[in-house]
């Protein structure tokens, strides 16, 4: 094997460890979703417990 083709399996051996990317856009505020997302849900959990009761 040549350079090229080692160099190229390396590349594609890194970006598979690296994992799915995150776009750019959504880095700052991926955290700040998740914690509305989750403050939404036990808002909905808690009105439906209301409404059995």
């Amino acid at each position: 094997m040549d350079l090229k083709t080692l160099n190229r399996i390396d590349k594609l051996r890194r970006l598979k460890s690296r994992g799915p990317k995150t776009p750019k856009w959504l880095k700052p505020y991926h955290l700040l979703f998740v914690a509305f997302l989750t403050v939404f849900i036990f808002g909905a959990i808690i009105k439906i417990l209301e409404q059995n009761h």
